[in-house]
């Protein structure tokens, strides 16, 4: 016994329903208000246990959300910090 089934328009369904999901998630992610621990210290260069030290200008300066081990910092934030931030060279 052999059966057939005939679904002729199964690949461009499929193509759409995958293009428009990804579509969807991409725009979610772009209108996601926060950067995670990790991408911020990427952004900034450093590294994550410099982003958390309370010694350094970081988290005085930045807006951030702590729940546990996780933190969330404001992307608007961020980009301020970087954009405003001076490098001053002294000498001695």
């Amino acid at each position: 016994m052999k059966i057939t089934v005939d679904l002729p328009d199964l690949h461009e369904t499929v193509r759409d329903a995958v293009e428009s999901a990804l579509i969807d998630k991409q725009k979610m992610l772009i209108d996601w208000k926060y950067f995670t621990l990790k991408e911020t210290a990427d952004l900034l260069q450093i590294k994550t246990s410099t982003l958390l030290d309370k010694r350094m200008p970081y988290l005085n300066e930045i807006i951030y959300s702590q729940s546990g081990k996780i933190f969330w910092f404001v992307k608007k934030s961020v980009e301020d910090f970087i954009s405003n931030r001076q490098i001053n060279k002294f000498s001695r």
